[in-house]
C-alpha cells in the first residue's frame, strides 16, 4: 500500500551488518531504506535487491542520488518494490526511538530501532562509513527520534 505523497528521499544499503530481531541467532546482512513516511529493512537473500532498484531508477544506489528527478511511475515502483522485498517495516509514527552507536576497534556499533509498543530490532554495524550513512538516513527519517553514541 502506498501513502499519499509518499516519496523515496533516502536510502542506505548496510552491508556486513546483523539484523537481532529478537528471534533465533542474528542474520547476516541487512538493507535500510527510507522514504519520507516509512523505514524498511529488506534482509538476507536479496542479494540483487540493490540493482532491481536501480533498474527502476538508474542512481538510486547512489549517496549523491537525487529523489526529486524522480517521475512519479519510478517512486510508485521502487515503493512496491520494497514492499514486496521487506522483512520489516515501520511507519514514521510507530518508531518512538532510533540510536546508534559508532563501530569501534574492540566491537562493532548498531542502529537500533525502537517500536511505541516497545519492542527493539538491532542491526549491527561493523564499518564506519555505514555508521555515517545511516546516521544520515534516520536524521533525515526522523529526527526527533535520534540518539547518537
Amino acid at each position: 500500500m502506498l501513502f499519499a505523497n509518499e516519496s523515496v528521499p533516502r536510502h542506505l544499503q548496510v552491508l556486513r551488518s546483523r539484523i537481532w530481531p529478537g528471534l533465533g541467532p542474528p542474520v547476516l546482512g541487512a538493507g535500510v531504506y527510507a522514504t519520507n513516511g516509512r523505514l524498511f529493512i529488506v534482509g538476507p537473500g536479496k542479494a540483487s535487491f540493490p540493482s532491481t532498484l536501480n533498474k527502476i531508477a538508474p542512481g538510486c544506489n547512489k549517496s549523491d542520488f537525487v529523489p526529486s528527478t524522480l517521475t512519479m511511475d519510478q517512486n510508485n515502483a521502487l515503493i512496491g518494490t520494497l514492499i514486496e522485498n521487506r522483512m520489516f517495516e515501520f511507519s514514521r509514527d510507530q518508531i518512538s526511538q532510533i540510536e546508534l552507536k559508532r563501530p569501534g576497534l574492540l566491537g562493532g556499533g548498531w542502529l537500533k530501532i525502537t517500536s511505541a509498543d516497545g519492542q527493539a530490532l538491532e542491526i549491527r554495524i561493523t564499518a564506519k562509513m555505514v555508521y555515517e550513512w545511516a546516521v544520515r538516513l534516520v536524521q533525515a527519517f526522523k529526527p526527533e527520534a535520534v540518539t547518537l553514541d
